[in-house]
């Protein structure tokens, strides 16, 4: 979704964030019906993982895993179609069969081909070019997209601090989309001056003031790029008009009570020309950003 605003160029940046405040909060969001069929995997989102023993992963120790997805599934049945094709595939390429596995999905279930060590392990391009090349009995390609994820440890729910962001998609799993404003962000930027302990603490800190206040608000730790955020505001498909990319009403109205978008706790401008700052600056406005499922 493009808005005049640059709503996702937050998203891409910063993995987005969600927080609620009371009085922005719009009605609950309407969930996104599965389909059942095979989705593109280009638009996939990294997941959990580790087997069980049977080929179907559920649970997972804390570490990252790197894996080729070969396809996906959603629906309500999407597991039981994700095995029946690993069982297939097995029957007839019994090399490439004990190398898949299946891994569960907030949106579904991928069916995934063996363990790296990263995006760079020769050993997963090498087997990128082979999937790639296998052939069905029709001659058509067997698989039709190969992509190397990471996929992360699953969340452990039911330990989640009470502030955490990630405590509302226990309320909604599968809603999307759902929309934050996010107000402060943190981050060393090579500094040394907010190594991470730090810069944890601070956003949990300004999240916990942030509710003293009557605000709703939340914090997130993003490690994968070094950065903790707070957010405030749980807004529905309506946050957004699609044809302007104009913030709603209620969003504008939370926007009036954060004039402007923390980095470290200060005040952060933008120059309109960043090559001539002698054209002035404007303060960093919050910005409007959508949550993933998992």
């Amino acid at each position: 979704m493009k808005t005049a605003r640059n709503v996702l160029a937050l998203f891409a940046s910063f993995a987005v964030l969600l927080g609620c405040n009371p009085e922005a909060t719009t009605g609950n969001p309407v969930a996104t019906p599965a389909t059942g069929d095979i989705m593109d995997t280009s638009t996939w989102d990294s997941g959990v993982s580790q087997t069980n023993g049977t080929n179907v992963l559920t649970s997972a120790k804390r570490a990252d895993q790197f894996s080729i997805v070969v396809a996906t599934f959603t629906g309500t049945a999407s597991k039981d179609s994700a095995i029946a094709s690993m069982r297939a595939l097995a029957q007839q390429y019994p090399t490439l069969g004990r190398g898949l596995n299946v891994r569960d999905r907030a949106r579904g279930t991928a069916l995934t081909f063996g363990l790296y060590e990263g995006y760079q392990d020769p050993k997963a391009k090498k087997d990128m070019s082979v999937l790639r090349a296998m052939k069905a009995a029709d001659g058509k390609r067997l698989f039709g997209q190969v992509l190397l994820l990471k996929f992360k440890p699953p969340r452990d729910w039911n330990a989640l601090h009470p502030h955490d962001l990630w405590t509302v998609r226990r309320q909604y799993p599968t809603m999307v989309p759902l929309f934050t404003l996010e107000v402060a962000v943190w981050g060393d930027f090579e500094s040394g001056q907010f190594p991470e302990s730090r810069r944890h603490a601070a956003a949990q800190r300004y999240a916990g003031e942030l509710r003293q206040r009557g605000f709703e608000a939340f914090f997130h730790h993003n490690d994968d790029i070094e950065l903790s955020s707070v957010t405030v505001g749980l807004f529905g498909p309506s946050a957004i008009d699609p044809e302007t990319g104009f913030y709603s009403a209620e969003v504008e109205s939370l926007l009036s009570r954060f004039s402007e978008r923390l980095v470290n706790g200060q005040q952060m401008r933008v120059y309109f020309d960043p090559h001539n700052h002698a054209l002035g600056s404007s303060v960093e406005k919050p910005k409007l950003a959508e949550i993933p499922l998992d």
